[in-house]
């Protein structure tokens, strides 16, 4: 639930008590946001990379600012590419006008010099601003006053600071690419798949360098009326508020009188790893770790489906053409990557963004709380892993994991290593 009046909910609900209760999850409307921006304290550890961050510091999601404005401007249709996965009628006459584009820009990367197509966006008409407040990528936005037609929505935007590990520029490989995975994941069919689509694309500019920025709905499709969104890390992540109270997950199994493992196992784990062996037998390797999932609860609090977000992915075309699947994608995919084998590419987003980033945590959770096993979780995650990935061997590379380089070479953003580590999750 998002409220129609943010700005007057917000405050009620970090100067009340500052902490996410499991119950504000169903009663508040901005509950969301808050989690999205302050449940995630100590989530930020996976790699010394992970809490690095250029954006400016009132736009990133900690700060104390409430929201800013994004600046826009009205775009002939003839100077902007348009894509379009089923958009609401609703956003679609939002962003495409009679008189042209609605184009949103970053505040900060509309004061950046050097950047492509910038000094033709500044001189077009201006129209009014977009409130937002900043989610938990940070470049990813929720739009927070609308007139009563619009619905709320996300915008990832242009953003090129070093966020993380990488420039967050917003290309239109990233952009047609993310449309195009929205229309292929909505043939599948999974009770428990779930994801937020990416309806709307829009880039400035003809070449290599075109760039811009993508609308996201708030509301999981498949539709289901009554349920709520908790973003995974909050789910052991601490309140920078209240860091000394119970994380989420903790106080969810007290709330369900649940037994912890059986219930971390059947209900977290086991569900994200039939939902990313879903699209990856898809060729679509979906970066499933806890920044990327939401978990979706209905009113008794009870999970019910994982909600997947942000559909710039690494797509392995091979298996694509194996499984007589559409190619609706800009650039030539992994298979194209003469740097690393495609082996390597699974192995980094389940084995270390899935596995060591969301598991690991979760684990930690059960282990500090429960005093669980660490070894019987993990052998049972590993068994699931394989019955729903019988191929797997062929997918990944054989008793060990790759991650990241600390040093890439010269010319390239990253290079993938060989850990030289035993798989603890498949």
């Amino acid at each position: 639930m998002i409220a129609r009046n943010p700005d007057q909910a917000w405050g009620s609900l970090i100067e009340r008590d500052g902490l996410m209760k499991l119950e504000a999850v169903i009663r508040e409307d901005q509950s969301f946001l808050t989690m999205e921006r302050y449940v995630g304290k100590g989530t930020k550890t996976y790699s010394p990379f992970a809490a690095r961050t250029e954006a400016a510091p009132c736009y990133q999601p900690e700060s104390g600012r409430p929201s800013f404005d994004l600046l826009t401007v009205n775009v002939p249709k003839e100077q902007v590419t348009i894509f379009q996965a089923d958009p609401s009628l609703s956003l679609l006459n939002h962003y495409v006008r009679p008189q042209g584009i609605l184009f949103a820009v970053h505040p900060e990367t509309w004061t950046t010099a050097g950047i492509d197509y910038l000094n033709e966006i500044r001189a077009f008409p201006r129209e009014a601003p977009i409130r937002v407040a900043p989610t938990a990528s940070t470049r990813t936005v929720l739009t927070l006053e609308h007139d009563e037609h619009v619905p709320p929505h996300f915008l990832k935007l242009h953003y090129p600071v070093l966020i993380s590990r990488f420039n967050r520029r917003l290309m239109r490989k990233n952009i047609e690419n993310s449309i195009a995975v929205t229309r292929d994941v909505a043939q599948l069919h999974l009770d428990k798949f779930a994801y937020l689509p990416d309806v709307l694309g829009f880039t400035i500019g003809r070449d290599e360098n075109a760039w811009g920025f993508l609308v996201r709905e708030t509301i999981p499709h498949p539709i289901i009326q009554g349920r709520f969104l908790i973003p995974c890390f909050a789910l052991f992540g601490r309140d920078f508020n209240q860091p000394d109270d119970l994380p989420l997950l903790i106080q969810m199994i007290k709330r369900l009188d649940a037994e912890p493992v059986s219930f971390v196992i059947n209900e977290i784990f086991i569900p994200v790893i039939e939902c990313w062996c879903l699209v990856a037998r898809r060729g679509l390797l979906f970066e499933s770790h806890a920044q990327n999932t939401l978990l979706e609860i209905d009113r008794d609090f009870r999970p019910r489906r994982i909600v997947h977000r942000d559909f710039d992915v690494w797509i392995d075309m091979e298996t694509r053409r194996r499984a007589d699947l559409e190619m609706p994608f800009l650039g030539k995919g992994l298979s194209a990557d003469k740097g690393h084998v495609i082996e390597q590419y699974y192995s980094l987003i389940y084995d270390r963004f899935i596995g060591h980033g969301f598991f690991d945590y979760l684990l930690a959770l059960l282990k500090g709380f429960y005093g669980v096993d660490e070894d019987a979780v993990r052998s049972q995650v590993r068994k699931a892993f394989h019955r729903s990935f019988p191929e797997a061997e062929r997918f990944f590379p054989a008793q060990t994991m790759f991650y990241f380089s600390k040093e890439p070479p010269p010319g390239r953003e990253f290079a993938l290593e060989d850990m030289r580590r035993t798989p603890e999750w498949r």
